[in-house]
């Protein structure tokens, strides 16, 4: 593993580039406000279609409201032709409370919507146009009703008007204005502020204490660290030192937040990674959101997009680069770097902006791998305990990769590594037992006694979902059953009267992707139940009961992760819909066959290694009921897979099982000779365990199957079982003749 420094000094080689109220105010003469430099002029056509729009909604003639909407919807490409037309047919009326009242007519319904989101995207576009703000701010001047108009535009430009804003305070030019800029921005408010705190980078100290002095009337706390910074900060003058300690002052008014910029920053960082409400990006219904960066060369900030469901990810990446900076050594930091950029690369959407991707860099699992245990393990806990799968199996891949299973991650108390093996989530569960069964320790550790039930079941875990159903009534409880087995899922369902009847029936299964319920004292059980029988510790649970109680039920349920309410007499539809909910609620995906398969064959291979390894703290006999039932699996890699760990075995049950599958009749020769040679092999460490009869039919074998590998496994299966003399002279007399 690397040490501290030196993942520090590769972490921040590769670190993205860091995109990381005063004078009193006079009016000028007030003027009539003008009209926006960047609005368009609408086509005539268009602005009547918008003029009659709104004038047939008004009156309540449905007909030729929705023929001039199909129009002007037919009319327009982009979003701000829509917006130029009613801003110029509006005259006093709402365009968008119209469309509003007008999704309350069936006939209007369709069209007001599809207009309303034009509006609202061409407002968009428009409000953040360069010229249209500087419009807006040149009218800030023009008195109090320009200033209040001006600001209502600019309220709506957001920090899109940040740049816009510091290009007039830097403009001797605009001296006359910059009163009115620096009390509008205070106006404005939280949506400036990551903008005029990546401003705050700038070297020109005056335009600094401007920007300072706002911040501080803002006066949100994710302003702290970049202030605290400049206060520490050697070469920060005095004056500007001082105006920084005077916005610590009015935004921390108890002096309770910490002294130290490191800790302000990683406190950022992790409010960053975990979505508090007020580091959550500034406009989560649209696609991108701003990442804010200060170009020297222009001494301003300019906006990077970046998809809306990564920007979070990003915002904790930078703020923990920043005390990496500050503190090369800080393990906390290191490890939301690492988390926040494996989950930035999980959460890109299809087709996604993400600024940090580029060429030839190398990807979030590069780094996961290279930091090892001592920064992985608390991704670890954050992605179980945040029942966040996808985050669990990247983290356990570089475990994994990394051979960081052993060593510190079997040590360490609470390893988050063997609570992963209780996870609801199946392929978790199978990763962890995966890692944990190569790691292959030398001493035992809490929980080592379920790894091997683990690999069992991803070997019969072939993607068929299990449903467990507890109903006292048996024609409700068969009712259940019946749509379960019959629906598209066509669940494996084991029933009972009660939950010790139902699991006694299903000892066999290997996982619950369900479990239904009746509301009662039950429901309680499956949770206590779940500590010692991992099949049910965070399985979806589904709480049944008549239709008029499910409310009731539903409220019961509000603190519980995982069950749902469903009524007892649900269809296929409600039984997917429940569910489905109980599923997002603890991020269980169910397993497809495919991966399935990959699961099923990696856990027959480390179960070989294992049964191979005498001196190792996992017993393999704990699957063996498992491992017999595989020799019938239809998937000829696991079952011959299956037979060559049977043959490892020292266990007279897995000998007579060999010699039964491969005795059977109609076996694929290919299969009968895998099973044959492991009896062989299993007659190594266990002796001959066979009946006489057993031992004729191997005989037939050898002296009359027509496949010459199958004669040549029979033979070397009675070779190793050391068969007593009289039966291997039938052998000899049979060749003689």
């Amino acid at each position: 593993m690397l040490q501290r420094s030196t993942w520090s000094n590769l972490l921040l080689s590769a670190a993205v580039v860091a995109t990381s109220a005063g004078s009193a105010v006079t009016w000028a003469q007030e003027e009539a406000p003008a009209a926006p430099a960047a609005a368009a002029a609408p086509s005539q056509e268009n602005k009547s279609f918008a003029d009659d729009f709104l004038h047939y909604s008004l009156v309540s003639n449905t007909e030729l409201a929705k023929a001039n909407a199909e129009a002007l919807l037919k009319a327009t490409v982009k979003p701000e032709d829509v917006l130029f037309a009613f801003e110029a047919a509006e005259n006093g009326r709402n365009p968008r409370e119209i469309m509003i009242r007008n999704a309350k007519r069936e006939e209007l319904r369709e069209v007001s919507k599809q207009l309303l989101d034009k509006l609202e995207e061409g407002f968009r576009v428009v409000s953040r146009n360069p010229e249209r703000i500087r419009a807006e701010v040149d009218r800030l001047g023009s008195g109090p009703r320009g200033y209040a108009n001006a600001k209502a535009r600019l309220i709506n430009a957001g920090p899109f008007a940040a740049p816009v804003f510091i290009e007039y305070l830097q403009d001797e030019k605009k001296k006359s204005l910059q009163p009115y800029v620096l009390r509008v921005m205070g106006e404005i408010g939280r949506p400036l502020l990551p903008p005029l705190l990546e401003q705050l980078k700038m070297s020109e100290q005056g335009d600094k204490i401007a920007l300072i002095n706002v911040v501080g009337q803002i006066g949100y706390p994710q302003a702290l660290p970049t202030l605290r910074h400049i206060v520490s900060d050697e070469k920060t003058p005095e004056g500007v030192k001082a105006a920084a300690e005077k916005a610590i002052a009015g935004i921390d008014r108890t002096g309770a937040s910490p002294k130290a910029a490191a800790d302000l920053f990683l406190a950022s960082a992790q409010a960053y990674f975990a979505q508090k409400p007020s580091y959550q990006a500034p406009f989560p219904d649209q696609p991108t959101n701003p990442i804010w960066q200060y170009d020297k060369a222009l001494n301003n900030v300019q906006a990077i997009p970046a998809s809306t469901a990564i920007w979070h990810n990003i915002m904790a990446m930078r703020a923990a680069e920043q005390v990496i900076k500050l503190q090369p050594t800080n393990s906390q930091a290191i490890t939301v770097w690492i988390a926040a950029n494996l989950r930035r690369e999980l959460q890109l959407p299809a087709g996604g902006v993400d600024p940090l991707k580029v060429e030839g860099k190398p990807d979030a699992s590069f780094y996961a791998r290279a930091a090892g245990p001592i920064y992985l393990n608390p991704i670890l806990t954050t992605a179980l305990t945040d029942h966040d799968a996808a985050l669990a199996l990247k983290v356990i891949d570089a475990l994994e990769a990394t051979g960081g299973t052993s060593g510190s991650v079997l040590a360490m108390q609470g390893a988050p590594l063997v609570k992963a093996l209780s996870y609801p989530d199946r392929a978790v569960r199978f990763k962890a037992a995966f890692a944990l069964a190569k790691a292959n320790p030398a001493k035992e550790f809490t929980a080592h006694f379920r790894v091997v039930p683990i690999l069992a079941e991803a070997i019969i875990g072939t993607g068929a979902p299990n449903a467990l159903v507890v109903m006292a009534d048996e024609n409700t409880r068969n009712k259940m059953a019946a749509t379960l087995r019959d629906s598209t899922n066509h669940y494996t369902v084991y029933t009972g009267s009660s939950l010790a009847t139902a699991l006694e029936t299903a000892r066999q299964a290997p996982a619950f992707d369900v479990v239904v319920i009746a509301n009662g004292p039950e429901v309680i059980r499956v949770g206590q139940l779940g500590v010692t029988d991992y099949r049910l510790a965070g399985a979806p649970v589904l709480v049944t009961g008549e239709e008029e109680s499910l409310p009731s039920i539903k409220v019961a349920l509000a603190e519980a992760k995982g069950y749902a309410p469903l009524s007892q007499n649900a269809d296929e539809a409600a039984i997917t819909a429940a569910l489905t909910a109980a599923r997002n609620d603890v991020a269980v995906t169910p397993l497809d066959p495919e991966k399935a398969n990959v699961f099923a064959a990696t856990a027959v291979s480390l179960l070989n290694t294992l049964a191979g390894d005498r001196a190792s703290i996992y017993k393999v006999d704990d699957a063996l009921a498992t491992l017999i039932e595989g020799l019938k699996d239809k998937r000829t890699d696991i079952s011959t897979g299956v037979a060559g760990v049977l043959g490892k075995l020292n266990n007279i049950a897995a000998q007579k099982a060999l010699a039964t599958a491969a005795l059977a009749p109609d076996v694929d020769p290919t299969l009968r000779a895998a099973l044959l040679n492991a009896l062989a092999e299993s007659a190594k460490h266990t002796g001959n365990a066979l009946d006489a009869a057993s031992i004729n039919a191997l005989i037939k074998l050898v002296s009359s199957d027509g496949d010459v590998n199958v004669r040549t496994a029979s033979a070397t299966a009675l070779g190793a079982l050391n068969i007593p003399s009289n039966q291997a002279s039938i052998l000899i007399s049979g060749q003689a003749k």
